[in-house]
């Protein structure tokens, strides 16, 4: 059983290719006069959040570290939503060997906001993704503070996309 977790692991990462996260087309002008971004985070695996890991966690960390540079974070039920809806979203895979407390993570952060098709703009993608990163990690005892400085590490990409794209915004 323990090979085949050893195995499962090593097919994640394999599969996941490079370790550093990488922005993918298009490039971050779609960020351009974004004004304010939502936040969401999928729910994590069972295990990890029995282990103090949860989405409310790894929510809390981006929403704080969004707003400490100057980036103004709405609810996702904002009364007043921002055209577009940017939300920012984030999605932790997890593969767990217990026995050795090691996990092996998959991170994806990325921006998703209502787009219309050039082509017939009566088509309107409510939830394109127009910026993102991802990468994988592998980690043992300490895991956890692993996980997060990762998670932390792709929202400073975001930021710094972000504040390229809007030069004239105010970043703290």
């Amino acid at each position: 059983m323990r090979r085949l977790v050893l195995v499962s692991m090593l097919v994640v990462v394999a599969a996941a290719g490079s370790t550093r996260g990488q922005t993918v087309p298009p490039p971050n002008a779609t960020l351009s006069g974004i004004p304010a971004v939502s936040v969401w985070v999928d729910s994590l695996a069972a295990n990890v959040a029995d282990k103090g890991i949860t989405a409310g966690v790894l929510g809390a960390e981006v929403v704080g570290r969004l707003k400490s540079a100057g980036i103004e974070v709405l609810n996702l039920d904002a009364t007043q939503p921002v055209a577009g809806a940017p939300t920012l979203y984030l999605v932790v895979v997890t593969l767990m060997d217990e026995g050795v407390d090691q996990v092996v993570y998959s991170i994806r952060l990325s921006l998703t906001q209502a787009v219309r098709l050039d082509r017939d703009p009566d088509i309107l993608v409510p939830l394109a993704p127009t910026w993102s990163v991802s990468g994988v990690g592998v980690a043992l005892s300490g895991w956890r503070d692993a996980m997060i400085a990762d998670v932390l590490a792709y929202t400073d990409q975001f930021i710094d996309a972000y504040f390229a794209a809007n030069p004239d915004r105010d970043r703290n």
